[in-house]
């Protein structure tokens, strides 16, 4: 098998063994003459009539990290889980060091040196930590010593920068952040030839990822191959050695570190010119109505004292460093988590009692955090997700509901860019970016005073996150309130009039105007609050 080159447009089609790693990245530890450690031949799967991955092939050098990127629904996931032998091909096969790795299981392609980490968390939710990082070693349960497998546990944690995750607790009951950590924790403690991870940097935050990209150079240093999927091109920029791009589940480039710009990934990627200037925000016009938001001196188990105002039609952004409160305040203004306040209007009446029920009647929408566990039932289809809010119980549902709403599902899934082959289809069975659209395409429509959106742009590809910011951009020229927590601080800075700034569950800074800048935002999420 030949070396891939880069064929990128403009950059120079230079066999990717002749360049060496520039300093940042993942510092090549192979000869030009190494042989391959990972080598996909011809991969192909289709589920029914649809071709996910077409005639796929590409080879991991050791000490090397290999970019998979591409558009949602590019192929990328199916790729990864054929690598990881989660997902048998229809044809083509897998090498790991030379010797064919069966497919269809997990175990096996461990006991061969791959590892795998996942943005779709594959733990067991009522388990704790420890339990969670034993189960890829085959041990029955009835085997489980607790104390023995808890101080292991520890250990591993310790080893790996992670004191602070207790080896105990369940992971349920931790943040998204920390049960990513556990799952990138069970991958890189094992014996490591080629880890592959799967938009498992998407629910990090930024020393979260500093973390990760810490444990992927040690792995390379050693020799291990690293194939990385993100839609995030500056992780890909830092990290990557060579990548290649997939299109409609095909292969249509190979790159190399130092010959691409974004703006040509994103071409490759999209098959088209790429765009990707963020939306101003709308003019305020509808300042003489009452407020979308009016809450003073809320309060809850990680909140203290907030205070915010969000005028009819305004993006008001919510920064800082994950786990320092924002979570629970989008939650208590949707009346998931208990919390009181001085003041607490929406839309003008007051709020006396708040449960999500009573959220949907008061005109407000939520986009949770994690799509998948809180924010789809992902056995129902494309059209019930859609009206699940809006269907009462005992209500008759099902496809005379779907025919009478048939116009206002085709008016969100077409005005969104959802790829569906229709409003029956399983939701599960959507892209990762197309579900998220649908998470939010609920409230399109509908008549909300106030959107509250938990980082709604994570883990969805570039034109996804144009379409959404097109979106939340169009919600507010119609009048609704939002309010935005992201972990991207230019989406704040650019998409938002104003962000207020979380630290410790209190708000640090308000930032507009000319002091609306990246800086001055993570300055403040660090506890530092900008001179006026």
């Amino acid at each position: 098998m030949t070396s891939p080159t880069s064929t990128l447009p403009g950059a120079p089609a230079t066999p990717v063994d002749a360049a060496p790693a520039e300093a940042g990245g993942a510092s090549l530890g192979h000869r030009g003459d190494a042989a391959p450690v990972l080598v996909a031949e011809n991969l192909t799967k289709s589920y029914g009539a649809v071709h996910a991955v077409r005639d796929v092939s590409l080879a991991c050098l050791g000490g090397e990290v290999h970019a998979l990127v591409g558009e949602n629904g590019a192929g990328k996931s199916t790729v990864a889980k054929m690598l990881a032998g989660a997902v048998v091909p229809d044809t083509g096969l897998v090498r790991v060091g030379g010797e064919p790795l069966s497919s269809g299981s997990v175990r096996t392609a461990r006991r061969h040196g791959v590892q795998c980490a996942f943005q779709e968390l594959a733990l067991v939710p009522d388990w704790t930590v420890a339990e969670n990082l034993c189960l890829p070693d085959g041990s029955s349960l009835r085997r489980f010593a607790r104390g023995r497998e808890t101080r292991e546990a520890e250990r591993v944690l310790a080893a790996l920068d992670l004191e602070h995750i207790d080896p105990r607790r369940p992971v349920h009951e931790m943040p998204l952040a920390d049960r990513q950590q556990v799952e990138i924790a069970r991958a890189v403690s094992g014996d490591v030839k080629v880890l592959i991870l799967d938009e498992a940097s998407s629910a990090l935050t930024p020393p979260g990822v500093e973390w990760l990209f810490a444990r992927i150079r040690e792995l390379t240093a050693r020799g291990a191959a690293v194939v990385y999927v993100s839609h995030r091109l500056g992780e890909i920029r830092e990290i990557a050695d060579r990548g290649t791009v997939l299109r409609d589940g095909a292969v249509v480039s190979d790159f190399q570190r130092g010959s691409w710009t974004d703006d040509e990934l994103i071409s490759s990627m999209a098959g088209r010119t790429a765009a990707r200037a963020f939306p101003a925000p709308p003019a305020l016009e509808h300042a003489d109505g009452p407020a979308a938001l009016e809450v003073e001196g809320l309060a809850g188990e990680a909140i203290h004292d907030v205070s915010l105002t969000v005028a009819p039609g305004e993006i008001l952004g919510i920064g800082g460093l994950q786990g320092h409160g924002q979570a629970e305040l989008l939650r208590s203004l949707w009346g998931a988590e208990p919390a009181t306040a001085r003041t607490w209007r929406v839309a003008g009446k007051a709020i006396r009692r708040l449960d999500p029920v009573r959220a949907v009647h008061a005109g407000i929408g939520f986009v949770p955090e994690d799509r998948k566990r809180e924010g789809l039932a992902l056995e129902m289809g494309v059209g019930e997700n859609l009206l699940a809010p809006w269907t009462r119980p005992h209500e008759r549902g099902g496809a005379p509901r779907l025919k009478r709403e048939k116009g206002w599902i085709d008016e969100v899934l077409g005005g969104l860019s959802v790829r569906t082959r229709g409003a029956k289809e399983r939701s599960g069975a959507l892209s990762g970016g197309n579900q998220q659209k649908l998470v939010f395409g609920r409230w399109v429509g509908r008549d909300r005073r106030l959107v509250l959106l938990h980082d709604p742009t994570r883990g969805i590809d570039v034109r996804a996150k144009q379409e959404l910011y097109d979106a939340i951009v169009a919600l507010a020229r119609e009048g609704v309130g939002v309010v935005w927590f992201s972990t991207e601080v230019e989406e704040l800075v650019h998409v938002c009039h104003r962000v207020v700034v979380l630290y410790r569950g209190a708000v640090a800074d308000e930032l507009q105007g000319e002091r609306l800048t990246a800086d001055a935002v993570v300055g403040a999420a660090v506890g530092r609050r900008a001179v006026a």
